[in-house]
């Protein structure tokens, strides 16, 4: 097994994770499959083995550190090491600072912000033991966009985004390639995940996400070859790179950008 590369994946039974699975198994990984969702996550595994590579699928709910702990300790039972982490399990949420309730930004902690850093500390210790190794966080756009309407959404991936900043420098001597990702809106079940969205909201950002110029598959061949390119910031398309760039160079201008997406919004 120690000539093969070992992926971990949480929130890999749909979605960017369900993709990612995928591309990282035509690339010969091994895939250990993490999420809450069982009979999908079984049927990605049914998928990659039927491709010729290995994979597990452990229930891991990220919000617990108990489960997360017994992730690292089933992937290696059954692997025998990692290579790649990748911290991708995440829920959407709808609200401003002073509507959304408590039960929902801790709700954002626990899973986006804390999944992360669980993650991270339980299996740091055996990705300084690979050859290659690398931890992938997902955030998203919305840590540079922070729009308004998305309160504990943006406050989460921003956090994730200073956590894999902090961390790219903590493991350089260890030489473990750290990225973030931050790609706007595409295809994925997130709308679904948004429990305190009303209508409305999940309409418009379901419309934004067809209307999208890339994919699931995309994303996850962009990560795979930040991952081989020891990248930093994966940022998806043209536009929002560019408004990466106005964001920090005309941050005045870019507000008053984000006043009329919202009044557009909520008309």
């Amino acid at each position: 097994m120690m000539n093969k590369k070992i992926i971990v994946i949480t929130g890999a039974a749909s979605g960017l994770g369900k993709a990612l699975a995928l591309a990282a198994a035509e690339q010969s990984y091994h895939v250990a499959v993490a999420d809450v969702q069982d009979s999908a996550g079984l049927e990605v595994v049914k998928i990659i083995k039927d491709m010729g590579q290995d994979a597990a699928y452990f229930h891991c709910d990220v919000s617990e550190q108990s489960h997360v702990l017994n992730l690292k300790n089933q992937v290696l039972d059954y692997f025998g090491q990692v290579d790649v982490l990748v911290n991708n399990a995440g829920v959407g949420a709808q609200g401003t600072v002073c509507d959304s309730a408590e039960a929902q930004w801790m709700r954002q902690w626990q899973i986006n912000l804390m999944g992360v850093v669980r993650g991270c500390q339980a299996f740091v210790p055996e990705l300084k033991k690979s050859e290659q190794p690398a931890i992938v966080n997902v955030a998203s756009f919305a840590a540079i966009a922070l729009a308004p309407g998305v309160a504990s959404y943006n406050v989460v991936k921003a956090g994730v985004v200073a956590l894999s900043e902090t961390l790219r420098c903590e493991l350089a001597a260890d030489q473990i390639g750290v990225s973030v990702v931050c790609p706007a809106f595409f295809k994925t079940n997130l709308v679904d995940s948004m429990h305190d969205a009303n209508d409305k909201v999940k309409n418009q950002i379901s419309r934004w996400m067809a209307k999208s110029n890339y994919t699931a598959e995309d994303v996850a061949a962009m990560i795979l070859n930040a991952i081989e390119g020891k990248q930093f910031m994966v940022l998806c398309d043209k536009k929002t790179k560019w408004q990466h760039r106005i964001s920090r160079w005309f941050p005045n201008y870019f507000y008053k950008q984000k006043l009329k997406m919202i009044k557009r919004m909520f008309k």
